[in-house]
Formats: structure tokens, C-alpha cells, sequence
């Protein structure tokens, strides 16, 4: 079997990847080039991105020279010779991915009577945030899984599995879809370039990490979508000479589509007069003495509290976790957009 350069690439990432794991003198290095990209990355998703985009180069020269696997490339060229279909695949399985994922955010507030538009803290054992614009539904089903395992995640690694059980059975769905979007994502670099197997591997990467971690409006996820827009509406975008602009028309406006989309829902959620925080089965009493507290009412199992808005959200949250950990269930607090500028 041969590996061409870009498999030799790919082996190069796993190998830094698992030095990565393993020690810690290059966590900081990669975590600063990682960030912008993955946002707020932990080591964690930075060795999973390594690694991801090493398999993705290594992986599909094997399927194209090995001589067991050939049944297989002569399926997947007979239905797809240069790989854009199996792309067209791809992109439909992340995108319903993220939908459902979106649905079952709402279901989880429906369940409990509260705005789809807010932010959900289970706080039982530890504090995972979800909400409809960065959500973790998907990603909870396999920090669970993970929890289990005893010494596999070092433990400064949040899995978010303490919203496992809010998500059940819908969120078993991303144990179908990551491996099909894989393989899938795997056969669209067939028949492309050894430049451009690289850029598709690494923007096939963010949109897996962020399907399973952020959904549909996470950065990872919005960046590595609109490289696969380009991939998949303009054919070999790195050899266009003369440049054309027309060509990258229609995946910019996807790519923008899906980014509005996203700043509306946000728009839309936006309470900027006071946080209303709904709490549920809480079993300990809390101090609330650090809370600008306007209300407070109790309805069955949940108070609902409304704080003003002088604080940020991210501080109200951190605030919040530290009041509400081992104590609730969860909770569901409203956001102001305009807090983050």
C-alpha cells in the first residue's frame, strides 16, 4: 500500500496529536493555534482535531491502493468518480444532524415550559451549559460514554455528560450520522488533488467537531461548512486563473444565509431587561444575597427568579454554577446578546 504526501502530512498530525495527549509541553502552543478555529478548545478537541485530519489523509489513499478494499472503490467511483456527490452526502447528514439537534434543545425547554430561545445549565454532578446557538446535546451523549471509562479523559477535560439525561433517546441519533458523515466525507476526497484533500480534510474536521460540539452556529462548524460550500459549488477553487468571483457567489451567500440565521435567533432570544432564571428540583437552599433579585416565585418543582441586567451573562452563568452545583438539577437562564459587546 502507498501513502502519498498528504497521508505522509496526515501521519505527521496523529504523531504530534498523541504527543499532544500524552505530554503537556506542546498543550499551550497548540491551544493558542487551535483557538481561533475551535473556539475555546480544550486540549482535548485539539488532539481530536489532529488526529481527525490525519485519518481523513491516511485513510483514503489506503482505500484507493488497497487491494482488499478495491470492491469498494469501484462501488464508490461507479457512483461518484470525482467524490462530489458522496461530498453532496456529507454536507445533508451534518446539516440534519444539527437541525435535530436543534429540536431536541427545544424539546428540553418544552418539556418544561420555558422560551426555546434560552440557555440550559444542568448543574448535577457538574455544570454543562446547552442552548439552541452553541449546543451540547450531541456531545453529552459521548462524554457520557467517556465518564465510564475511568482514566481514558483526564479529568480537567469537560465531557459534558451530566446532560445525558436530558437527551435521551434523540441524542443516540449522532451515533449514526458522525460514522456516515465520516465515511462519506472520507470517499468525497476521491479523484481531488493532494492541496486540496488537505483543506477538504481539515474543513470536513471543524464540521464534525462542531456537529457533535456547538451545532449549527458554532465557529468550528460555520467555518468548516463554508470551505465545504466551496468544495462542493466551484470546481477546483484553488486552480480558478483567471479568478473568477461569480463562481464563489452562490457559497457565500450560503455561508452567510446560515451565519444571519444564526444572529437572528440570537436577536430574537435577547432579553436585555432582566434574567429570568428558572431552576429546577432545587435541593439545598442557596444565598441569593450576591443577586440583584427584582422576583421570585415558586411554581411546583421550579422557582422562577429574575435578576436585573447589569451583569454579563457569561459572569451571571460562572456566578450561577458556583450557586446552583450540587444543589439543582439545572437550570434555565434567558440571554442578552448586547452583554457581550
Amino acid at each position: 500500500m502507498k501513502i502519498d504526501k498528504a497521508g505522509l502530512f496526515g501521519v505527521i498530525l496523529i504523531l504530534i496529536g498523541l504527543i499532544v495527549y500524552a505530554t503537556s509541553p506542546l498543550d499551550q502552543l497548540v491551544l493558542m493555534i487551535t483557538w481561533p478555529l475551535l473556539s475555546g478548545s480544550s486540549e482535548g478537541k485539539a488532539v481530536l482535531f489532529l488526529m481527525a485530519i490525519g485519518s481523513f489523509l491516511i485513510l483514503n489513499p489506503l482505500l484507493n491502493n488497497s487491494r482488499f478494499l478495491a470492491p469498494v472503490k469501484e462501488r464508490a467511483n461507479e457512483y461518484g468518480p470525482d467524490g462530489k456527490k458522496f461530498l453532496k452526502w456529507t454536507i445533508l447528514i451534518i446539516l440534519l444532524t444539527c437541525l435535530v439537534g436543534i429540536l431536541i434543545e427545544f424539546y428540553i425547554r418544552l418539556k418544561y415550559g420555558v422560551s426555546p430561545l434560552t440557555i440550559f445549565v444542568s448543574t448535577n454532578p457538574t455544570s454543562t451549559t446547552t442552548s439552541p446557538m452553541h449546543s451540547h446535546v450531541f456531545k453529552s451523549v459521548f462524554g457520557h460514554f467517556a465518564d465510564t471509562m475511568s482514566g481514558l479523559i483526564p479529568h480537567h477535560v469537560h465531557t459534558g455528560g451530566s446532560l445525558y439525561p436530558y437527551v435521551l433517546p434523540w441524542g443516540y441519533l449522532i451515533f449514526i450520522t458522525l460514522p456516515l458523515a465520516y465515511i462519506t466525507g472520507l470517499l468525497s476526497l476521491n479523484g481531488r488533488q493532494e492541496l486540496n484533500r488537505i483543506i477538504m480534510a481539515f474543513a470536513l474536521t471543524l464540521a464534525l467537531i462542531g456537529m457533535v460540539d456547538g451545532g449549527l452556529y458554532s465557529q468550528p462548524l460555520v467555518i468548516g461548512m463554508g470551505l465545504l460550500f466551496i468544495f462542493y459549488f466551484v470546481e477546483n477553487p484553488l486552480q480558478i486563473h483567471p479568478f473568477q468571483f461569480r463562481q464563489f457567489v452562490l457559497p457565500i451567500v450560503l455561508i452567510f444565509l446560515l451565519a444571519f440565521s444564526g444572529l437572528g435567533l440570537e436577536l430574537a432570544g435577547t432579553n436585555s431587561s432582566y434574567h429570568e432564571i428558572t431552576v429546577l428540583n432545587q435541593f439545598e437552599p442557596v444565598d441569593l444575597s450576591g443577586y440583584n433579585v427584582l422576583s421570585q416565585e415558586q411554581q411546583g418543582n421550579m422557582t422562577v427568579i429574575r435578576t436585573d441586567t447589569s451583569v454579563s451573562d457569561k459572569n451571571t452563568l460562572e456566578s450561577l454554577f458556583k450557586t446552583y452545583q450540587g444543589r439543582a438539577d439545572g437550570f434555565f437562564m434567558t440571554w442578552n446578546f448586547y452583554s457581550y459587546f
